[in-house]
This record gives C-alpha cells, sequence and structure tokens, in this order.
C-alpha cells in the first residue's frame, strides 16, 4: 500500500513513518508533504492508497487538501492525523474514514491503516469493468531543484524518451518524469499521439508536417521551435488521424 503523509512538523512526519514502517512492509510512504497544497500535488503524482493528514497546515489545511485530493484522485483514502477534535465531523463530511488524535499510538494507526486497505479492496472488487479504467490527470509534477513543478496536461507539447526519463515538455518550461512512454500513452491516448518509439506529441498542438531531402518526415508544433521526427510505421496512421480531425 502506498501512503503519503502530510504534516507541517518535521518530527511528526518522521514519527508517523516510523510508526508505519514498524506495522509491516507492504505499507510504504512513498511521500511526505509539509502543507496542503504539496499533499495534493503529491497525490496527483504518486496516486497513493491513503494519505494521512494533520489539519493545521500551511498554505492549505488539512481539510481544504481532503477536498481536493478526492476530486482529483478519489481512490485515495483519507484519514486525519491531528491534536485537535473539534474538527472531527467536518473531517468524516471530506469523506474521512478514520480520525487519529496525536499522539497517535501504533496499534490504532495499524487499524486505519487496514481499514483503507480493506476500502480499497472493496472497490476493486465491486468495481464495473466498463469504469475499472482511472480518469486521466488533469496535471503532472516532478521534484526539481527548485521545488516541486507542475505541468498542466493541455499544455505539454510532447513527451520523449531521454534515457532513463521522459521529458514532458511545454512552450516554455518542461520536466522529467519516472514514468514510461507507454503509460503515458494509455492513459492520454485521446489527446496524444505516438510519431515515433521515443516520442508522443499532444494532437492539437500539431502546427505542420513537413518532409526533409532524405526523406524524413518531422512534426511542426505551435507556439514551439522544435521539431520532432516521424517514423515511417506512423506516418500513414497520422495522415489519417489528422484527416479525421480536420
Amino acid at each position: 500500500m502506498k501512503i503519503l503523509i502530510a504534516d507541517d512538523e518535521p518530527l511528526a512526519r518522521l514519527r508517523l513513518q516510523r510508526l508505519v514502517e514498524d506495522i509491516s512492509s507492504e505499507f510504504v510512504v512513498y511521500a511526505t508533504a509539509c502543507n496542503g497544497q504539496e499533499a495534493v500535488d503529491q497525490c496527483i503524482e504518486h496516486r497513493p492508497d491513503l494519505a494521512l493528514l494533520d489539519i493545521r497546515m500551511p498554505t492549505m489545511d488539512g481539510l481544504q487538501a481532503a477536498s481536493e485530493i478526492t476530486k482529483t484522485q478519489p481512490a485515495t483514502q483519507i484519514v486525519f492525523v491531528t491534536a485537535y477534535d473539534e474538527h472531527a465531523l467536518e473531517a468524516f463530511d471530506k469523506n474521512a474514514i478514520d480520525y487519529l488524535l496525536k499522539p497517535v499510538k501504533q496499534e490504532r494507526l495499524q487499524q486505519a491503516i487496514e481499514k483503507a486497505a480493506r476500502f480499497n479492496t472493496h472497490a476493486n472488487a465491486t468495481a464495473k469493468p466498463a469504469s475499472s479504467a482511472k480518469t486521466p490527470r488533469q496535471h503532472l509534477c516532478s521534484q526539481t531543484h527548485a521545488g516541486l513543478k507542475r505541468l498542466n496536461i493541455s499544455d505539454i507539447l510532447f513527451f520523449k524518451a531521454d534515457n532513463k526519463y521522459v521529458l514532458a515538455a511545454t512552450s516554455n518550461d518542461s520536466i522529467l518524469l519516472e514514468e514510461s512512454l507507454k503509460t503515458l500513452k494509455e492513459e492520454f491516448n485521446e489527446h496524444f499521439f505516438r510519431i515515433h518509439r521515443n516520442a508522443l506529441v499532444n494532437i492539437s498542438a500539431i502546427q505542420s508536417i513537413s518532409k526533409s531531402s532524405d526523406g524524413q518526415f518531422h512534426v511542426h508544433l505551435k507556439d514551439s521551435h522544435k521539431t520532432l521526427a516521424i517514423s515511417r510505421r506512423q506516418q500513414a496512421e497520422l495522415n489519417r488521424l489528422l484527416r479525421q480531425k480536420s
């Protein structure tokens, strides 16, 4: 189970992480956050099964963060971990499955995590086949030297494989993702086309296609000087797609 911990106190995050790790190796803390906005961004990026949220945090409090997480990542279960009990009713209004008071006891935390696991198992077992696919993300996030950076999917012009990473580029920005082109293609198939084994392009961003003297076709993208090669295998299918769109 993938778990996110959000608390503005570093020692509180560390203590909670150690408690989680002591319960079972099956419960892994994939990300931590020091405020509500960062918690939302981390949920969008990592899609945890469970988010352990403090309530009183800067930038965006835990209750606001829970609302945003529920909208963007409905499969993520919410458990509040707080020193205050006056928010309990409001917390459950945010679809939280549990409410833990600090200092958290390991046994109580284990009960909450196991409850989240049961919720996820039940949801997976009862999901209808037609609705089993996840809703495509609206944003992609990546940790950079300057902090967490987020790009809107609609602004991304192309994805391109770059060694062990995939470059996601807009007209004026870019991030590196630890995801495969195959995974991105499956998720964003409606809006991106694979022009080469190493590249996907935003269909709506295609401005024109040119052919070089050596017979190589290239795609030109709106608001970008970057051109990308089109494989011979994909050229005919791309032409067909663009004719349908027009």
